[in-house]
């Protein structure tokens, strides 16, 4: 009898399967039940197919068990500051910035200063205050000494003893004193109120006005308007600012509240229908691994975002301890829908085949078939199966590949 040799395709396949053998446990049967002389039969009319003893030895199952499972949909986003709990700090003074006090990421309290600029401003303005107080004692002497020039010109002119004329010079002098206190008394609130305007208080503004000959010190303090985080600082230390009466429109410093922060994502379109505010969400970032933070959908955007083709969403979170930061990357979960129990499986028991995703079942005559499964929710590595399983079943959980292979399905 000739002796017959392996053709190529036949070396090939024995040579891949002592591989396989070699690297790999799920990758048993090549080696040991299919051959070059061996093809494993196609599924029969039953759909099913048989493996060997040996081929069984390399397979893993499980049951499909029930399990309860929360609608819910996965999307990656960040942690950013609330901004109604932010603001921002513009300098009240123009004038060069000789200190900075306050430092990035620096706990403040209200009060607490920030920086120190050489506020040639609040000096002007403090002199104006000393003027215009000078200007109104002046004015109010000229007013009661009018008031006393009419009265005595009234009484000589009733008593005859004065001529009219001077009595009306007397009305005439005493209406205009009167008109230079009040513009007095207007231009001292108007003064007051520009070292309102530039953070001083009633008291200091009093303290002013009553030692009128003190040295007037120009490096003034600015102080935080809130308690918080310094979140930003965008002035440097000799930097001429401008004050917001006189054009500065950028902040000098940030302040934050971090006890409470946004979280935001983007949700694919498709499923930006199933969004709810007051849904709840779960939120994990990779700086806590296996910390969980509750939260609530607190904001929708009204439209899809035209560059990205994602609904940007909003929730607020408590941040007591400060774990999270801003601009720290996180994935949501937010729940869509009510719990409910369904079938599920070990994702490694997933066949998938573009969209399609399909299963091997075993039987207990030893035999598996290929099923399509209509999948949902994923958690904990266990996968919702909606159609296509009942609780019960056994499906092939290690080697399933092989068994695409060979069941002729692959």
């Amino acid at each position: 009898m000739p002796l017959v040799f392996p053709s190529r395709a036949e070396w090939a396949i024995l040579a891949a399967a002592a591989l396989v053998f070699a690297f790999g446990a799920d990758a048993l049967w090549p080696a040991a039940g299919v051959s070059a002389d061996r093809q494993a039969p196609p599924p029969g009319a039953s759909g099913r197919f048989a493996p060997t003893q040996e081929e069984w030895a390399g397979l893993a199952t499980e049951r499909v068990e029930t399990r309860v499972f929360r609608p819910q949909e996965i999307a990656e986003g960040n942690i950013a500051i609330d901004d109604d709990l932010t603001t921002p700090v513009f300098s009240p003074y123009s004038g060069r910035v000789a200190q900075l006090i306050a430092k990035l990421g620096d706990k403040v309290e209200h009060g607490a200063p920030l920086f120190a600029v050489e506020a040639t401003e609040f000096v002007q303005a403090a002199n104006d205050l000393i003027a215009a107080v000078a200007a109104l004692k002046t004015a109010r002497a000229q007013l009661t000494q009018a008031e006393i020039n009419e009265k005595r010109a009234h009484e000589l002119y009733l008593a005859k003893g004065g001529a009219l004329k001077d009595w009306q010079q007397s009305q005439t002098d005493l209406a205009a004193a009167q008109n230079t206190a009040r513009s007095a008394e207007t231009a001292l609130a108007a003064v007051r109120n520009r070292l309102r305007i530039l953070g001083k208080g009633d008291r200091e503004i009093t303290a002013l006005e009553a030692q009128p000959t003190q040295k007037l010190e120009p490096l003034t303090i600015v102080t935080a308007p809130i308690a918080g985080i310094v979140t930003q600082r965008q002035v440097g230390l000799g930097q001429y600012i401008l004050s917001v009466t006189s054009g500065g429109s950028a902040p000098v410093y940030t302040i934050g509240d971090l006890s409470t922060v946004w979280l935001i994502a983007n949700i694919r379109e498709a499923d930006a229908a199933r969004m709810r505010l007051g849904q709840a969400v779960e939120v994990t970032v990779p700086a806590h691994p296996g910390r969980i933070f509750k939260a609530k959908l607190s904001w929708i955007a009204s439209g899809i975002d035209k560059d990205t083709r994602r609904l940007p969403v909003r929730a607020d979170v408590e941040n007591p301890d400060g774990a999270l930061k801003p601009m720290m990357f996180a994935s949501f979960k937010i729940i869509t829908g009510e719990a409910m129990a369904a079938p599920s499986v070990p994702q490694s028991a997933i066949v998938y085949e573009g969209d399609t995703a399909r299963v091997w079942v075993a039987h207990d005559d030893r035999t598996i078939e290929s099923r399509q499964v209509t999948t949902g929710q994923t958690s904990d590595n266990m996968v919702e199966i909606r159609e296509g399983l009942s609780p019960g079943e056994t499906v092939v959980t290690r080697g399933t590949l092989f068994i695409d292979r060979a069941g002729g399905t692959g």
